[in-house]
């Protein structure tokens, strides 16, 4: 009986802390997605703030709307936005405006294909 208990409790533990950790929104090492962006053009002094400006602005935007967004799609574009190794909160935010419906509000940036 003590054994099942435990075996509950834990299970349950476990469903609680994904639960709250699933409605927040990932943390994201967008530094390193941002280190080696290039100019696109050549007046751009600075790749790297601006790329982290994008990054940045898109957050908030998915802090804003995380909750309110399907779990399926949370889940799908956070697995996503991670793909090749550069996550992105730029991606992130573009896939759940795409599987909601709305029109993508932060421009996605280009990306450099792998040497």
């Amino acid at each position: 009986m003590k054994t099942r208990t435990l075996v509950y409790a834990s299970v349950f533990l476990c469903l609680w802390g994904y639960s709250a950790t699933a409605q927040q929104v990932p943390r994201l090492n967008v530094e390193a997605t941002c280190r080696p962006e290039r100019p696109l053009v050549a007046g751009d002094p600075n790749p790297y703030e601006g790329c982290m400006k994008d990054e940045m602005d898109a957050e908030r935007q998915l802090q804003g709307m995380w909750r309110s967004t399907a779990a399926a799609h949370r889940e799908t574009c956070g697995q996503e936005a991670q793909i090749g190794g550069s996550p992105s909160y730029v991606d992130m935010l573009t896939c759940l405006q795409m599987a909601q419906g709305s029109t993508p509000t932060v421009a996605p940036r280009r990306r450099r294909t792998p040497n």
